[in-house]
């Protein structure tokens, strides 16, 4: 079993024809440490591979899944080992430049994802958390989440984060077409080649949803609540009206990474740290 997969539990396999796979298996549709935008998301992984593989983009190719519920009573999902190491565990050792390519070729491959264009906006596979318009969609999946947060026991300032979202409407009004975005781009699910900053590849696509593409902004660097990344975002500066929708995201993003603490089930001594850090920075943003 591989460490880092916090929605399903990912093993090394090896087909009967001798090739490496990595194997996912979701956990009970019934399970507690389900969030409601998380339902069925290895069968919206394996439709973005298969989009992927067309397109071309680096992501792993599906190589199998199962969603009969015949021989294990929940979905399975095969797929190829991206090569390369993993940007998070590498970078500390890379020099400047090679993070910094490493940062700039991701936007560039965010931004190849990001042309592809959708009929509605939300997660393809929910059957609610999905509307006409963005700011529908927004309003559905945070309200999910803050759900999520009360079913968990997890203290979140709901009066102001709906606040903060009935006052964005209009800016999120903006976005009136949706675009396939990655939603956890961060460098935990890249892999690079640490000598050069090269990236070969992303993984952990089951998270995609229809939406606005500057929410893989805050999702590849969560914990910023600094001036974001343009990088990330293919381009050299954002818009007032940009960085007023980042805003919105990022309030969104802390709560979500705020209310699956206790679902998750995480433990550990670095949790004292990160749940205050994450109660600073929802702070600072609804400030």
């Amino acid at each position: 079993m591989l460490e880092g997969g916090t929605f399903a539990s990912v093993w090394e396999a090896r087909f009967a024809s001798g090739d490496d796979a990595i194997v996912k298996i979701a956990p009970p549709d019934d399970a507690p440490s389900l969030l409601l935008y998380e339902e069925r998301m290895l069968r919206a992984e394996a439709q973005i591979m298969q989009l992927a593989e067309a397109r071309g983009w680096p992501y792993p190719r599906l190589l199998l899944l199962d969603v009969s519920r015949s021989v294990l009573p929940v979905d399975v999902l095969a797929m190829s080992r991206v090569p390369g190491e993993r940007w998070d565990l590498a970078q500390e050792a890379m020099t400047a430049e090679a993070n910094d390519r490493a940062k700039r070729e991701l936007g560039a491959i965010l931004a190849r994802v990001h042309a592809e264009a959708g009929v509605e906006f939300g997660y393809p596979s929910s059957a609610t958390l999905r509307a006409a318009t963005w700011p529908d969609a927004v309003t559905l999946i945070v309200e999910s989440l803050l759900a999520d947060a009360r079913r968990a026991g997890v203290s979140l300032p709901e009066a102001r984060i709906r606040e903060v979202f009935a006052e964005g409407r209009t800016a999120l009004a903006a976005v009136t077409e949706p675009r396939l975005v990655h939603a956890d781009p961060w460098p935990g699910n890249v892999f690079v080649v640490p000598e050069t900053g090269e990236v070969l590849g992303l993984i952990d696509v089951e998270r995609a949803l229809w939406a606005d593409p500057l929410f893989d902004v805050v999702a590849g660097d969560a914990m910023n609540v600094d001036a974001p990344d343009p990088r990330l975002a293919a381009t050299d500066a954002f818009s007032e009206a940009e960085l007023a929708r980042i805003h919105l995201y990022r309030v969104w993003f802390t709560t979500l990474i705020t209310t699956e603490i206790v679902p998750r089930g995480f433990e550990g001594e670095w949790l004292v740290e990160y749940r205050a850090h994450l109660a600073a920075n929802m702070e600072a943003l609804l400030a």
